[in-house]
């Protein structure tokens, strides 16, 4: 196993029980919804619908996780200096409807990967396989746990740190989370898909503390 060291106040199997669980009720409620955009995708631009890419799952397995393709077809991603997938403004690589489905729905296909076992609803974002060779052996304690569909790195921050600063907050949920958080998590993430980031950092501060270290 990759990940040795866990959150002991924390019942890892039975949050990914009832995150399945939710995954599956809201999979089924948002089927029609996944039939429009999928529509809508395939009419706005030519290419596939869905964008997979290999991520890495649990203990460094790897996985293909499935979203609705928000970029033309022929681009890549672009990344920073420290490896990080950047997300750039007024992103010339969007589709016509690529800036609606950035406010999150082009997320909704890995519920999917939740209902496989393959993710869960709240963890660490699932990173690119090349990332694994470069992690520190702390940064490993984040494949302890199944990668989420939104996580507190991403809504406490995103854009605004990088790549190390974002795997020690994921390391943090590991070592420290509750169902708390995980609700907390999910309450802020609507607001930050909106664009008000700062929410997530109000209220999920405290995961914050000494992260500027981080490099």
């Amino acid at each position: 196993m990759i990940g040795d060291k866990e959150n002991s106040t924390r019942c890892w199997q039975a949050k990914y029980v009832l995150e399945w669980l939710l995954a599956a009720l809201g999979f089924f409620t948002v089927l029609p919804l996944l039939g429009l955009l999928a529509i809508a995708v395939k009419l706005s631009s030519a290419g596939p619908v869905f964008y997979v890419t290999e991520r890495l799952g649990r203990n460094g397995k790897i996985f293909h996780l499935y979203k609705f393709r928000s970029m033309k077809t022929g681009v890549g991603p672009v990344f920073g200096t420290d490896g990080k997938v950047l997300t750039l403004d007024n992103d010339p690589r969007l589709t016509s409807i690529g800036w609606f489905l950035r406010l999150g729905f082009d997320e909704l296909p890995q519920l999917t990967n939740v209902l496989r076992g393959e993710m869960c609803l709240i963890g660490p974002r699932p990173d690119i396989p090349p990332e694994l060779g470069r992690y520190t052996s702390r940064e490993r304690l984040r494949l302890f746990v199944l990668p989420g569909i939104t996580g507190l790195a991403q809504v406490v921050g995103g854009r605004g740190m990088n790549n190390a600063q974002n795997y020690e907050l994921d390391v943090r949920y590991v070592e420290s989370s509750t169902f708390f958080t995980d609700l907390l998590i999910l309450v802020v993430t609507l607001p930050y898909s909106l664009g008000l980031h700062q929410v997530g950092r109000r209220v999920l501060g405290l995961y914050l503390n000494g992260i500027e270290q981080f490099r």
